[in-house]
């Protein structure tokens, strides 16, 4: 008797030794019979069973080789299904049974969304976002390039979907963010002691309280410098001279008319944005940011925005400063007033014209005043209700929308800050975009005969 040779079998009695047929195998001599490879295996030669590589499956036993995987699925290394997805492709429901995704893989497999990264075996949970970008939640497929932050740190842990105001960050950073920054895009900071600076392109600290007391120095030293001015020039026979002469200019070019035309055309450009939500194209506005000096925006020309307080705060800010405004040079009208007839005959002639005569530059003040800041307040009181919506889950189609000029704030009837938004966003609508524009009609009305006979 001889022996049989690795790969053969030989049964007792037998002349000859026999192959193991496909798919079997004989390890070692003197084999009685072949033995069948397992599952997730194949036998190439009649001696060993190799496990399947990747991206191929051997769903039975007893398989001489494996089987290529279905477009656009894959498998792991010695796999017996096909049931992640291969490169390119990721997995939109993770907790789909093996079965069901073999059997209808493109419903399971979708292409690689925009702004990522699929390996295979890629999920909807592990989408490889790259840096400088982000994404709202782990189940959203929506990943956004962070245009004017430079700190999205692109994979990782997303946002909770669960929550409902998700900027609560864990060690110092949110999710998808670098150390100090979180919310939408990263354009929110960790600490209260900061603000996210488009021009930085990041967090920076807060300027110091002792900014206002600055800028209300330079106010006060400017004003001053003007009345005296004004007053010293009021005597010299040469300022008469030049004032007779502007006012020649004036009447012949009509500088005063193409100035409100000028003004109101910015004023009309700047509120289709934020109040229209009309957007111009970058040519078009480019050249009109020069003119940005004029909107007399208070907020966004003394201090930043985020370094104020709440959303509530700026609100009532941005839309009482200007009758602090006009409450102080009514002050001032009324104190110039009162001293001309301390220093007079106080005859009541006297009385009668300082009284009209101060009526009538209260009434002018008041129309500048609302005439210049209206676009700016207004757009401010909008900012109360302008959102940006991001996907948070793509299989229920849900999303969250944050208020822009203040990320912390979800925009929703569960969010208490944005509900207490709302009684001050109309009382201020109703008395901004709503009665100033009504109160300029009635003036208009008023003196529309002296206005026709002008003409």
């Amino acid at each position: 008797c001889t022996d049989t040779s690795p790969g053969h079998f030989a049964t007792t009695g037998s002349t000859q030794q026999t192959a193991c047929a496909p798919g079997s195998i004989a390890p070692s001599a003197n084999m009685p019979a072949c033995v069948l490879c397992p599952k997730g295996n194949s036998a190439a030669s009649g001696t060993a069973c190799e496990e399947c590589e990747a991206g191929t499956y051997a769903a039975s036993e007893g398989l001489s080789q494996c089987t290529l995987c279905p477009h656009p699925l894959s498998s792991k290394r010695g796999g017996v299904t096909c049931s992640i997805c291969k490169e390119g492709f990721y997995l939109e429901n993770s907790s789909a049974l093996p079965d069901e995704i073999f059997r209808f893989p493109t419903e399971h497999c979708k292409a690689c969304p925009l702004n990522a990264n699929c390996a295979t075996n890629t999920t909807l949970e592990t989408l490889g976002v790259p840096r400088n970008h982000w994404r709202a939640s782990l189940l959203t497929t929506e990943i956004h390039e962070c245009d004017a932050s430079d700190h999205c740190s692109g994979s990782g842990d997303a946002a909770d979907t669960g929550s409902s105001r998700r900027l609560a960050a864990s060690d110092g950073a949110g999710p998808g963010c670098d150390l100090g920054h979180t919310g939408p895009l990263c354009e929110w900071c960790v600490s209260d002691e900061q603000y996210f600076s488009r021009a930085e392109r990041g967090c920076v600290d807060c300027p110091t309280a002792g900014r206002f007391g600055v800028l209300a120095g330079v106010v006060v030293a400017l004003a001053v410098t003007g009345v005296f001015l004004y007053r010293a020039l009021a005597r010299a026979e040469a300022w008469d001279r030049f004032r007779a002469r502007l006012d020649i200019v004036e009447s012949q070019v009509g500088f005063q008319p193409k100035f409100k035309i000028v003004v109101s055309f910015y004023q009309v450009v700047a509120t289709l944005g934020p109040v229209y939500g009309v957007r111009l194209h970058e040519d078009f506005t480019r050249w009109m940011d020069i003119m940005d000096a004029i909107s007399f925006d208070f907020l966004g020309l003394t201090y930043p925005d985020a370094c104020i307080g709440s959303m509530r705060a700026r609100l009532l800010i941005s839309a009482l400063w200007p009758c602090a405004a006009f409450l102080l040079i009514a002050a001032a009208i009324a104190c110039h007033a009162f001293a001309q007839w301390l220093l007079s005959d106080r005859t009541d002639n006297l009385r009668r014209d300082l009284v009209r005569a101060t009526q009538s530059r209260l009434i002018y003040w008041a129309i500048l005043v609302a005439y210049l800041v209206l676009p700016s307040v207004s757009r401010s009181i909008f900012k109360a209700r302008q959102c940006e919506s991001f996907n948070v889950d793509e299989l229920t189609g849900d999303r969250r929308s944050y208020l822009v000029a203040d990320l912390d704030v979800l925009c929703s009837a569960d969010d208490d800050e944005y509900r207490g938004l709302d009684a001050y966003f109309w009382a201020f609508f109703v008395l901004w975009p709503v009665l100033v524009p009504l109160s300029f009609l009635a003036l208009l009305l008023q003196i529309r005969r002296d206005v026709r006979a002008q003409r």
